[in-house]
């Protein structure tokens, strides 16, 4: 090995290694993929700051943003779903629904809030399209 080729490879190997730098803090737009620093987009409501692109955002954070943040109050938060007819295909709709709720976090697709947006009352909802497409079911026009 030449006198050239140490300097240079004591330079690449120091580089190469991996920062400790922990899960979630970076972000990469999925438009213009510049990295981005998490609490800045979460600072500009998920849109991307250097190209404008808007982020995928989650039914419950959207109703968040959207209602006065002293105001808010979750409408039939325990209400899951029920599989009344047993149903099944290549899995079980009970299975389907317990992986959709361990995925999301949510109980069921549905979620809705009663607030006030500037300042006047409203009751608002949104489907979460990631907790099996959006699915919701009637239950939730009687129970509510």
């Amino acid at each position: 090995m030449s006198w050239i080729d140490r300097i240079f490879s004591k330079n690449t190997s120091s580089s190469s290694r991996k920062a400790n730098v922990p899960e979630g803090v970076w972000t990469k737009c999925t438009s213009c993929e510049q990295v981005l620093y998490r609490e800045e987009l979460k600072r500009h409501l998920e849109v991307c700051p250097k190209c404008g692109h808007h982020m995928r955002i989650d039914a419950r954070e959207r109703l968040l943003c959207l209602l006065d943040q002293d105001s808010i109050q979750e409408l039939a938060p325990g209400l899951e779903p029920k599989d009344i007819l047993k149903f099944k295909d290549l899995k079980k709709y009970k299975d389907r629904i317990t992986a959709a709720q361990k995925d999301t976090g949510e109980k069921d697709a549905l979620i809705a809030f009663y607030g006030t947006l500037y300042n006047m009352p409203v009751v608002a909802a949104a489907s979460n399209f990631s907790f099996m497409g959006g699915l919701w079911a009637p239950w939730w026009a009687r129970n509510s």
